[in-house]
Order: C-alpha cells, then structure tokens, then sequence
C-alpha cells in the first residue's frame, strides 16, 4: 500500500465547533435511517481495542459500515432550530437525515456535501463556518452510528469522489479527526467499491450517486489521477430535469425536490416496460393522480450518455492489448445503479465503442462502505498508527 496515495498529513484539531461536536457525542443520539438487512453485532468484535469503520460520504446520503457488524445509513444533511418555539417543539439537538427532511420548515437546514465535495471550502464567512460545523457534525454522528465502545480507538476509510481536489481530501481528514476519529485515510469511491468485489485489476467500476458519477479503471495498482473520471450529471442532476419537465407538462401540480426525489427512488426507469409513475402531488390543494413516466424515463435516459463517453475515454487510453478485457469487466453500484434497465442501457450504448459486458454489484448502496471497512481491515496496524501520530 503506497502511504502517498490520497493520504494527506492530518492537520491540528479546529476549535470552532469542538463544542458542537461534543455535544453530538454526549446525547449519544439514535441510530437513524436503519437500510440495512438486520445487523448482528459480534459481541468479541466490541470488545477490541480498535473498531474499524468504512464510510461512503454522499451528496444525498451516507452509508457507515464497521467491524462490529453495524451497517447503517443516513441523509447527509443536518438541522438546527430555527427560533424559540422550534427549540421548544424539538430541543437543542441536532437533527440528522430523515428527522431534518420530516420537521424542515421549523429546521434551519444544512446540506454539508454538493456534488460530492465538502460545500464549506466553497464559502467564506458565517457561511463557512455553519458549513463546516454541519459537516463536522454529520460525520461525528456516523462515528456514533458506528456504535465504538468505551476507550475503543477508531480507524476510518471514507470513500471520496473519483476526482475530489487534494484540499477536499484533506478537508475530510481533519473534519474527521476533529469528529473523534482517530486515524483517517482517504480513497476513491468507486475504488472501495472495487475494493468489495476484488475488481483490482482489468475492470471499470462506476459508482452513481446523487452529486456525483464517479468511473475508475482498476489494473492491479493504486489507481492514478488518469485512472478516474468524474461526471457530474447524477442523481441531483436527473432530479432536477424531471422537475423542470413535470412544471412544463403539468404546471398546475404542486411539489418539491424532496418529493421528486422520492418518485423517482420509487419509480426510476429507463425502459418503457416499468410500471406507471403514478405519483400523488398537490393541484390547487387538493391531492391528485399524476402519471411522471415519461418525465422520470426521459430525464434518468440523460445520465447514459456521460457514462459510456467516461467508459470509452477509460478503455482507449488504456493499454490495447488489455482494452477488451476492461470493457468486459464494469461494474456499477451506487444507490443510482438501482435504477431499473439502466445496466442494459449502459451495455447498449458501450456496443458503439465494441460492445462490453456490464454488472451490478451486490448491495450497491453499501457497497462503497463494505469495501471501506474491508480495506480498513486489511491496512497493517502499524501504517494506522503511522496515519494517527503524524
């Protein structure tokens, strides 16, 4: 393991929301969002002195995976009170995830990450710090969601966009050593997702979320800079084409991002053959029946063809004489990867650069935090201790 790769010397803990982050920890609050197939806990894993952690910090939302067997999963954004009678109504705790979306009209809402990126290094000011702060605070609560038990040290592997800027990297480093996390290393999302189906070498692994469509060519090594493409048309991008064709074919209906986002998890298609899209959304007041097939088919159809140029840009800088066996191997996870017929429509349009062979990972939306927590695993002690003290 090369200790240089996406791996940055930690800097000294920030102050600015220490105190916010350990209020996070002593309300110890709840496990949220719960995705996951049951989780059984080894009672021997807890008892360790390390606990390691896997963690795919998204956009949209978050998926934590340790070596005491917790998998879970979150919303990646975070509420505050807004006034006093919100204070009276929820308290002074933080929100996460589902509980921010469910109660956001008396929330002041945060979203920490955009496109993928940690949106506080894009800011200055009031602006900078509540950014920050929020992504300080999400990431302390999926230590917690982690379960670590009393004096357990805690390593972490977080998966970050293929193409995410040496300062990000280093942004979510000391975010998250100042989030409690002991030792911290950072790598590509899509390479922990290569990482959980041991496609290390002659393959491309896609990894489709909501701000980001992450690619990356995998040939036994570390993967370079030229080995990753980032496309930024993703899952936020398909949501806001399908608001944007649903205003024009039905300008009467009532609806937000959230709802959109919503039917098109439900009903996400890029065949003609799916069920209806029938939705229930608001006209003048009053709920009523809207079928958004065609808008959801139309607008999900928009991500395919940034998808196969990222494929085909992939395979012919690649060496010739293994081209054939890279478009043969790709595999897609990613909560996007869900979206029914999209492995066929990938695999239709690649039959224009010599046609490959596309597969869907297994839990794909947990498939960037197992290969996190497996990576973890693997790592000698000692390079984490290395991670810790520099």
């Amino acid at each position: 393991m090369n200790p240089e790769v996406d791996l940055q010397p930690e800097s000294k803990k920030s102050t600015s929301s220490e105190q916010a982050v350990k209020a996070v920890k002593a309300e110890k609050t709840p496990k949220t969002e719960t995705k996951g197939a049951d989780v059984s806990v080894d009672p021997s894993a807890t008892a360790t002195d390390v606990l390691y952690v896997g963690i795919d910090l998204g956009t949209s939302r978050s998926a934590v995976a340790a070596s005491n067997g917790v998998r879970d999963l979150v919303a990646s954004v975070v509420g505050y009170p807004k006034d006093n009678i919100s204070t009276k109504l929820h308290g002074t705790r933080t929100k996460f995830g589902e509980d921010v979306l469910k109660h956001r009209l008396a929330l002041d809402v945060v979203w920490p990450l955009a496109d993928g990126n940690l949106t506080f290094t894009d800011l200055q000011g009031d602006d900078r710090a509540r950014s920050r702060r929020a992504a300080e605070e999400l990431i302390a609560q999926l230590r917690v969601m982690a379960s670590p038990v009393a004096d357990q040290k805690v390593y972490a592997v977080i998966g970050a966009p293929a193409e995410a800027t040496k300062a990000n990297k280093q942004a979510i480093i000391d975010i998250a050593r100042d989030a409690g996390f002991d030792s911290v290393m950072v790598v590509s999302e899509p390479f922990a997702v290569a990482y959980t189906v041991d496609a290390l070498e002659s393959a491309i692994v896609i990894d489709i979320g909501a701000g980001t469509i992450d690619l990356c060519r995998m040939s036994g090594t570390l993967p370079s800079a030229e080995d990753q493409i980032t496309v930024f048309k993703a899952g936020n991008f398909v949501d806001e084409e399908i608001a944007k064709r649903l205003r024009a074919s039905h300008p009467e209906a009532q609806f937000t991002i959230n709802m959109i986002k919503k039917a098109k998890e439900k009903f996400s298609s890029v065949t003609d053959h799916a069920q209806r899209a029938i939705v229930n959304f608001p006209v003048n007041g009053v709920p009523t029946d809207i079928d958004i097939s065609s808008e959801v088919r139309e607008s999900v159809n928009l991500i395919v063809p940034g998808i196969v140029e990222g494929i085909r840009s992939l395979v012919s800088s690649f060496d010739p004489e293994f081209q054939a066996m890279i478009r043969d191997r790709v595999f897609v996870g990613g909560g996007g990867s869900q979206i029914y017929g999209l492995r066929e429509a990938i695999a239709e349009g690649m039959e224009a650069i010599g046609g490959g062979n596309v597969m869907l990972v297994d839990e794909p939306v947990f498939a960037g935090a197992n290969g996190a927590l497996k990576l973890a695993r693997e790592m000698p002690v000692q390079y984490w201790e290395k991670l810790r003290n520099s």
